[in-house]
């Protein structure tokens, strides 16, 4: 959901919204067609829960897998080369990742 949302560049309340309406967003994510979706304040728990269990790293770790960021270095997230390369990525490529992510309980 949070790559979804980062491509787009999409505020919580953007992205609760796709994922009701968007028939994509709702194959990437896994979910029914008749999904109602959910609140956008989900978003920002989750965040805080992956900072809380230290699981941040795991979304470098796959930033890196693409070579959006180097090892050993200082990245931040809001790097314009990085949100400009996240954005390069093609739909079916996020789609996979995060059906991926999901499958592997990663997402």
């Amino acid at each position: 959901m949070t790559v979804l949302q980062c491509a787009e560049d999409l505020t919580d309340r953007q992205a609760a919204a796709m994922a009701v309406r968007a028939i994509d967003w709702k194959y990437a994510l896994g979910v029914e067609l008749s999904d109602i979706g959910f609140d956008a304040s989900v978003l920002c728990r989750l965040r805080a829960r992956l900072a809380d269990n230290g699981m941040e790293r795991v979304v470098f770790d796959r930033l890196q897998n693409v070579g959006l960021v180097a090892a050993g270095g200082k990245q931040r997230t809001d790097s314009t080369h990085v949100i400009s390369a996240v954005r390069d990525l093609n739909r079916p490529e996020l789609a996979g990742e995060s059906v991926r992510a999901a499958r592997n309980g990663r997402g």
